[in-house]
């Protein structure tokens, strides 16, 4: 037993180590100049106006060495502080106020890391009380080498803690329904109330609670019950009141939580005045779509209740309003509205050969008729609950932006393939899953350190991966380090244009670049319409795949005709013949910049890259020949 729990130790601090330890080779992902910004807030000001629409547990958790770090912060003086614009806050906070920038993502990712070390715990643990020892190990040792959760834990946002929350919430749960004690009412409340600041999907839990209840009570079961000095087995109705009961007290507590997480104090500022944004939050949301009207409606009946904190509610329906719909692009395919294809395929391509092996082996021995088939289906059932009523809500969901929003299923089938380890007896399973683990630890070591960009060879591969899938399942503004090597490796004195997707700043990693097509993401003053010459072009793969820009769904005849027009009113407008104010003609310049960088990526795909930085920034080499064809030339109509 004590060999089991060591070498499990070894393999999770092996996790950690491997989650961590590449912070300095990635730039601040889209995310995280949000989490870290927001939790230094609240730890340093008690101010909750910032980026409520994320987990404010894993925001205050990563941003907690800073509270020791003690950064500068944006002043609180500023419009951009009283209008709680995070983007611009974060930006200050990241690169203008002076900061170790690379101490406080190294730090922060380190507390993210260390959540899911807790995790694979929680997976060992569970693994081998159901599955024995070396199911445990098998378990374990299949978590701690998974690219995606090592990715997710060597980065500050809140996937990975929404993984821990779900976990801990369906264990802590389940054990409140077959026996009650003050002490497991208290652990399924805190893990429901951490679950509650996790991550906003915690909303799914409710029917995955209601369908754990209902299995609970199909068992028919005595239930145990301790409180204080007294004890007692009850049955029928009364066993379904307590657990009722039980269930209603843990969800008190984690009530309790979520308003301690905000200083139980209801307006979001600790002054009379709120920020600007919560003045009129719900001006935004209406009217909403059929879809979120009710949770919507539930919200904002909350709200004019104060049941909970405003700035908890905020960030709900916020949530709920971005879920709803929202660009994203998926092999070839554009849409806002989602696609039901998406994660099962998401998952297929980013999941690992040998993580399909293990789960074949599992379902062939946990399948097999023995005595313990019934009581291992039934230790499973959280966990079966869980991957059924998530993955019914994924499937459905508009918000196709990023694998990472299934990245709970990784867990669970850490403990599932476990099962493995009851056939452990026969030879040639051992060898068979031994040679797997060795596999799928191999495939994480060949990635590392780019584990966010981890594709299996179904499609491709990581190198091919921009042609089907971008955003935060491949490309989330993660290498401008590694950008910024090449171009000293491999530039001589070449002009370099660069589109970048996310919210790092290409000048603090020393890269000297004109940004083109990207206005949405460059928050600082730019060249609007910037001149085009031969060069190096390094364009993001979100970027390249024209998510975040006006030219989608390829170039069509009306993209076309808009930029020949615009190029001919700027022709004039430079020459004096159009004698639109600067100001006014901004607009106009920002929009034939967009098509002039549409066209331009829908010509350079026809071409492979030249070469690529983490799998996730394309260079392409274009001579001015290159660009008149591309930009001049005949139209680069989709089909």
């Amino acid at each position: 037993m004590k060999q089991a729990g060591f070498a499990a130790a070894i393999l999770l601090a092996l996790f950690g180590w491997m989650a961590a330890s590449v912070s300095d080779e990635h730039s601040a992902t889209a995310d995280e100049i949000f989490h870290l910004t927001a939790g230094y807030g609240y730890w340093l000001r008690g101010d909750y106006r910032l980026h409520a629409e994320n987990g404010n547990f894993p925001q205050r958790w990563a941003a907690l060495p800073l509270w020791w770090q003690r950064p500068a912060f944006p002043a609180s003086d500023q419009t951009a502080w009283k209008n709680a614009d995070a983007a611009e806050v974060g930006f200050q906070f990241f690169y203008e106020d002076g900061n170790d920038l690379a101490r406080m993502l190294r730090t922060g990712r380190t507390m993210i890391a260390l959540l899911g070390i807790v995790l694979g715990v929680v997976v060992f643990a569970w693994s081998r009380s159901v599955f024995g020892r070396v199911g445990g190990l098998v378990s374990v040792a299949a978590f701690a080498f998974c690219p995606n959760l090592l990715a997710h834990a060597g980065l500050a946002t809140s996937d990975l803690a929404a993984c821990l929350g779900f976990v801990l919430a369906m264990l802590t749960g389940w054990r409140l329904l077959h026996r009650v004690t003050a002490g497991r009412m208290l652990a399924a409340g805190a893990a429901f109330g951490f679950l509650a600041l996790a991550k906003f999907s915690a909303i799914v839990f409710a029917p995955m609670l209601a369908v754990l209840f209902v299995a609970r009570c199909v068992r028919s079961r005595t239930l145990p019950v301790s409180i204080g000095t007294r004890s007692a087995r009850l049955r029928g109705a009364r066993a379904i009141l307590t657990m009722l009961a039980a269930q209603a007290a843990a969800l008190a507590v984690a009530f309790a939580i979520v308003w301690a997480a905000f200083g139980f104090r209801f307006k979001p500022t600790p002054a009379d005045t709120t920020a600007q944004r919560y003045n009129q939050p719900w001006s935004m949301f209406y009217p909403p779509t059929r879809a979120v009207g009710v949770p919507l409606r539930v919200t904002k009946f909350a709200v004019d209740y104060r049941l909970l904190p405003e700035a908890y509610l905020y960030g709900f329906a916020h949530t709920l309003h971005f879920a709803d719909g929202r660009p994203a692009y998926f092999l070839g395919d554009y849409r806002s509205t989602g696609w039901r294809e998406f994660f099962p395929v998401a998952f297929l391509v980013k999941t690992s050969p040998a993580w399909f092996g293990l789960i074949a082996l599992a379902l062939a021995v946990g399948l097999r008729r023995t005595p313990s088939r019934r009581r291992v289906l039934y230790a499973l059932t959280p966990l079966l609950v869980l991957l059924a009523v998530y993955w019914a809500f994924a499937v459905t969901s508009r918000l196709n932006i990023g694998h990472r929003h299934i990245l709970v299923t990784y867990p669970v089938l850490a403990i599932m393939v476990g099962a493995v380890g009851g056939g452990w007896r026969h030879r040639w399973l051992a060898a068979l899953t031994a040679g797997l683990l060795g596999w799928h630890a191999w495939t994480s070591l060949a990635i590392r350190p780019h584990y966010l960009a981890y594709f299996n060879p179904l499609l491709g591969g990581p190198s091919r991966a921009y042609r089907h899938f971008v955003d935060s399942s491949l490309d989330w503004g993660q290498d401008l380090p590694g950008l910024a090597r090449w171009l000293q490796a491999h530039t001589r004195g070449e002009k370099v244009f660069l589109s970048y997707f996310g919210s790092g700043h290409p000048p603090y990693y020393g890269i000297r670049a004109t940004r083109i097509g990207d206005s949405f993401f460059d928050l600082r003053e730019r060249a609007v319409l910037p001149d085009l010459t031969g060069g190096v072009y390094c364009i993001s793969a979100t970027m390249f795949q024209q998510v975040y820009t006006l030219v989608r769904h390829g170039w069509s005849r009306e993209h076309e005709r808009r930029y020949q027009d615009l190029r001919q009113w700027v022709d004039g407008w430079h020459h004096g013949r159009d004698a639109t104010a600067r100001d006014a003609a901004i607009p106009r310049l920002l929009e034939l910049e967009q098509l002039q960088f549409g066209r331009l990526c829908a010509g350079l795909r026809r071409r492979a890259p030249d070469d690529e930085v983490g799998y996730s920034i394309l260079i392409f080499r274009l001579t001015d020949a290159d660009l008149r064809r591309l930009l001049d030339g005949p139209p680069p109509f989709a089909g």
